[in-house]
């Protein structure tokens, strides 16, 4: 009984990790795209490394540091991600989520046109738009 107790405890306890990074600085109206934006000014690249339990603490970490730069921008895009072990860890998260982001500074964050939308409707090729 008291095994089932213990192993319940746990569960509770891990699950309580989730969420531990809240937003600060106003980095929650920034906005995350899922394809480069068209019609916005590109700022800067930025990397962020952070070991926690949730995809999702990762993404807010890296809202903050966007929202903590000279140049914040409005909106980034995420151009790769990937997990890194974190060796010799006995309490806390195995991994480190490693994300690499565009950041940039658009004229209208909650109306953003992307790249996935189909962009621009162009006729006449290489030529321009008419």
């Amino acid at each position: 009984m008291k095994k089932i107790f213990g192993f319940f405890g746990i569960i509770a306890l891990l699950s309580g990790c989730g969420g531990l990074i809240k937003n600060e600085n106003g980095s929650e109206h920034i906005v995350q795209l899922d394809a480069e934006p068209i019609g916005c000014t590109y700022l800067y690249k930025l990397e962020s490394e952070v070991s926690v339990y949730d995809i999702d603490d990762a993404r807010r970490y890296l809202e903050n540091r966007i929202a903590d730069q000279a140049r914040p921008g409005n909106a980034y895009w995420i151009t790769s991600q990937r997990t890194r072990p974190n060796e010799w860890v006995i309490f806390g998260p195995e991994r480190a989520f490693v994300l690499t982001a565009n950041v940039y500074d658009c004229p209208h964050p909650n109306n953003i046109r992307t790249a996935r939308d189909g962009g621009p409707q162009t006729i006449g090729g290489m030529y321009g738009t008419y």
